[in-house]
């Protein structure tokens, strides 16, 4: 029988929380209030199954020290990209970025200067 992986920590980096806001408020904005909460709700409730999932993401081509995960709420359309790296006894959510983005190349000018709080 295959050992389940420990349980880990999610921590959003401020990066993430700002990006999670922007995320909101454009939803807000072009669609409805409510709406934006409802996304919200699934995009947080989707990274926090990273507490267990972790390693189903791939890692990200520009910086192979990260991973990342795409998020979908229904078939078609676009999705977001959760970005994290793994640590011991935590996964830090480093970005959120709208898969349309180039996220990738965003994340290579970085520098590796990512907020880990």
């Amino acid at each position: 029988m295959a050992t389940k992986p420990p349980r880990l920590t999610v921590v959003f980096a401020a990066d993430a929380i700002g990006q999670l806001h922007e995320i909101w408020l454009w939803n807000a904005e072009h669609k409805t209030p409510a709406l934006a909460d409802r996304y919200g709700d699934f995009l947080k409730k989707s990274i926090d199954r990273l507490a267990r999932d972790y390693s189903k993401g791939r890692a990200v081509s520009t910086r192979p020290d990260l991973h990342y995960v795409r998020i979908r709420q229904t078939t078609g359309g676009y999705a977001h990209v959760a970005v994290y790296s793994i640590e011991p006894n935590r996964v830090i959510v480093l970005h959120v970025f709208h898969e349309a983005q180039d996220w990738e190349r965003r994340l290579s000018f970085n520098g590796g200067e990512d907020d880990h709080s």
